[in-house]
């Protein structure tokens, strides 16, 4: 597969993945204290232990995953393909409620400068609404974003720990051996159930395995970052909780508990520095809730590809080339959880850990397996065993302790088991052909046309520079130009390039075109070939359309590129850029644009 690698490095790893982790301490310790109380604190701090351990397992999941594909690659190759569809359903489960969570939680943080009222629920539909419009026409997400982000949080949130802490009542510290003997006097239950809970503030992990393709190398990056996302979250989300928990009046808890740290920084930082906090919750809370909708359906694209979900649910929109009905189900699933709850983010809190544990707990055993298989038998096993039965204990007790969550995520992925057996069985697909917007697309089933990847077609690159057609349709206005000006410098094959553009951050596990990228190939090929040049179809993969033409261009040592006047709407170069901009910023001098009007 040929894509465009190395864009981020560690600190982007880091950003991107501390964005989506760093976001949780936001609404974490107002639902943890309603469900723990004072000892809410020391359960963050305990369950540190186990999220360092396993983030040392998923930095070994995004090496022997280059490809991405998280849970559901890794459980598919440890425990067998329908091991792997449970790992997508229970990951699907976690990815809904993150959409629901962080989109509420940053409406509740707008509220607090823009009072709503009865209007929380219906805003924060409407956010889904924009976040499924956004998504659909493509947003271009730029891991610099999250990065710039991802550090204005730590230095945010460091300063509101430094201010509480330089202003505390001597009787915060002295009240804290007596919370401490509290918590030894918990029952063994009650102790297993808070540390189960407190798993929801490490929420967001299970996107480091997703960068895998984007990443530099699997070398250095993946440690490199995941040494930096730990100690992030180490410095800011356990005394965060502590703080807010044990320093904040009772009456503010009762009333702030979506917004535990925006009232830590007022009551200790003054209206400036609660501002701050509000804007950067905001942000960083509906980024998450955007990065969990991408994640989402990527994880639906990936269980279509291994047949566990109908092709008809990946199928890309003519317009936009964006799997819009995957994205549909990411953003009404999650519409129609808020309304059943009526928008309670401690309900949501409570339904969390099902998905997220569930996924947790079969990629860290599933890493174990793989292991076992090779021989291992050195420490590094065993911690990873230990790490397993953590999250076990974890999910477990969850299963016993939160009845309703239970009851909702082994609904919600026993639907999605469900609705792989019948498409393994072929009923889904078979019921999807009679209707006519959900019909397999015929021309990519009968394609023999193929492809090459970029490495294959620089070798059909002569002495002559070649011309280079890219287009999203097979115009033949478009073509017949490329053909004209490939033979008046004597060339007998023209390269057919067509880019499948993936928006955000995560690459799909894609190894050929889309259904929609092998029609037009094959249609571009046909039109090149009866005007009688000889065609090179192309296909590559990128998150930038301009950026992999330059770059196809330059590979294939092409100093003409062919392409059509821009139809694109202002609403998608607002998103994913301008193309023809783009394209000219990339390309060398040397290589000349045709545009077709």
């Amino acid at each position: 597969m040929a894509q465009s690698a190395g864009r981020l490095g560690w600190l982007l790893v880091w950003g991107v993945v501390f964005c989506d982790i760093g976001s949780s301490v936001f609404y974490v310790p107002g639902v943890l204290y309603g469900a723990d109380g004072e000892a809410a604190g020391f359960f963050v701090l305990a369950t540190m232990v186990g999220f360092m351990l396993l983030a040392a397992k998923e930095v070994e999941v995004a090496r022997r995953y280059p490809a991405g594909g998280g849970v559901v690659s890794l459980a598919g190759q440890a425990f067998g393909p329908w091991w792997g569809s449970l790992g997508g359903q229970l990951i699907l489960v976690d990815f809904f409620l993150t959409v629901a969570i962080s989109a509420l939680a940053g409406v509740h943080y707008l509220d607090l400068v823009l009072p709503l009222g009865e209007g929380l629920l219906p805003l924060t539909l409407l956010a889904l609404v924009a976040l499924t419009l956004i998504n659909i026409v493509g947003v271009k997400e730029s891991a610099r974003v999250s990065l710039v982000l991802a550090i204005t949080a730590v230095v945010v949130e460091l300063l509101v720990v430094v201010v509480a802490l330089a202003q505390v009542p001597p009787t915060f510290w002295a009240e804290i051996p007596e919370e401490l003997a509290a918590l030894l006097r918990m029952s063994p239950w009650q102790g297993l159930v808070g540390y189960a809970g407190a798993w929801l503030a490490f929420s967001g992990l299970e996107s480091f395995s997703q960068l895998a393709p984007a990443m530099k190398d699997l070398d250095l990056t993946p440690r490199r970052a995941m040494v930096a996302v730990v100690a992030s979250v180490l410095v800011t989300a356990p005394s965060l909780t502590f703080l807010a928990i044990a320093s904040l009046p009772l009456e503010i808890k009762a009333a702030e508990s979506s917004r535990f740290v925006a009232a830590l920084a007022s009551v200790w930082g003054g209206v400036g520095l609660q501002v701050v906090v509000v804007l950067l919750a905001m942000a960083m809370l509906f980024l998450a809730a955007n990065t969990a909708i991408l994640g989402s359906y990527h994880v639906q694209l990936a269980l279509t590809r291994q047949r566990f979900l109908p092709e008809a649910l990946g199928a890309l929109s003519h317009r936009y080339q964006t799997p819009h009905r995957a994205i549909l189900l990411a953003t009404v699933v999650p519409a129609v959880i808020l309304i059943a709850v009526g928008a309670d983010l401690r309900a949501l809190g409570g339904l969390y850990a099902f998905g997220l544990l569930g996924a947790f707990m079969l990629s860290s055993a599933g890493i174990d397996l793989l292991r076992w298989r090779e021989g291992r038998r050195d420490w590094v096993f065993f911690v990873g065993v230990f790490t397993t039965l953590l999250v076990m204990v974890a999910f477990g007790v969850n299963l016993v302790a939160k009845p309703e969550a239970t009851t909702f995520g082994g609904a919600l992925a026993g639907l999605g088991m469900l609705a792989s057996w019948l498409t393994r069985s072929g009923t889904t697909d078979a019921l999807l052909n009679r209707l006519p917007y959900t019909r397999r697309p015929e021309a990519a089933e009968l394609s023999e046309a193929g492809f090459y990847t970029l490495e294959r077609a620089a070798a059909r690159a002569g002495d002559v520079p070649g011309v280079m057609v890219a287009s999203r349709g097979a115009t033949r206005k478009i073509f017949k130009e490329a053909v004209d000006r490939a033979k008046a410098r004597g060339c007998t094959h023209l390269f057919v390039l067509y880019v499948d553009e993936v928006p955000g951050l995560f690459y799909p596990q894609l190894a050929s075109p889309t259904p929609e990228g092998q029609t037009v190939l094959d249609a571009g090929a046909a039109i090149v070939q009866n005007l009688g040049l000889e065609p090179i179809p192309v296909w590559t993969l990128s998150h930038s359309a301009a950026e992999a033409v330059a770059t196809a261009a330059v590979t294939c040592r092409c100093d003409t590129v062919v392409i059509g006047a821009t139809q694109r709407t202002f609403l998608w170069n607002a998103l994913r850029g301008r193309f023809i901009r783009d394209a000219l910023k990339h390309l060398p001098a040397e290589v000349r644009l045709i545009v077709v009007g």
